[in-house]
């Protein structure tokens, strides 16, 4: 099997150490984990207004995804615009020939790694968290491991990081 892809994500448990440790292998960073994984392979974040708020995500020199129209970033038109960014990006990591993958960061409650975004862009609501998780549910493609410590995404199994770096 080749190396496991890992998805960066913003919860509270992501850290510049943690995104370092994972710096050997192929990586999706999704919204501000990119400043954590400037290298990453990808990057991507369905919310049009990220990408607009945050003009530096721009320059980001890997591939950039989204579900919308953003000048400069793939579109995935396959999926609403509903769809939250972690789970685009298990999709990125697919589309670009994942086996397996890794996630960190992905608490599914509280804040991000960094705080609350910036006004005007909204925060996650700790309801919208069930209705992410109903998606995670439906995924269909390679397996996937939840590396997050504490997470309250329950439909993939569990693991330890330690065990596949």
């Amino acid at each position: 099997m080749n190396k496991p892809w890992v998805i960066l994500a913003t919860g509270p448990s992501m850290s510049q150490a943690l995104a370092d440790s994972v710096r050997h292998l192929p990586r999706v960073a999704i919204s501000n984990a990119y400043n954590l994984a400037p290298d990453a392979d990808a990057l991507a974040s369905t919310d049009g207004s990220w990408w607009r708020h945050y003009t530096s995500a721009q320059q980001f020199s890997g591939r950039k995804f989204s579900v919308g129209t953003v000048p400069g970033v793939h579109r995935l038109g396959a999926f609403p615009m509903s769809t939250n960014s972690g789970l685009l990006g298990m999709h990125v990591a697919k589309l670009l020939g994942a086996e397996q993958i890794l996630l960190l960061g992905f608490d599914m409650g509280g804040s991000h790694y960094f705080g609350d975004h910036p006004q005007p862009l909204a925060n996650t609501h700790p309801g919208r968290f069930d209705f992410f998780k109903a998606q995670f549910a439906q995924w269909n493609g390679p397996p996937v491991v939840n590396c997050t410590p504490s997470s309250a995404l329950k439909c993939f199994p569990i693991g330890r990081l330690a065990d596949y770096l």
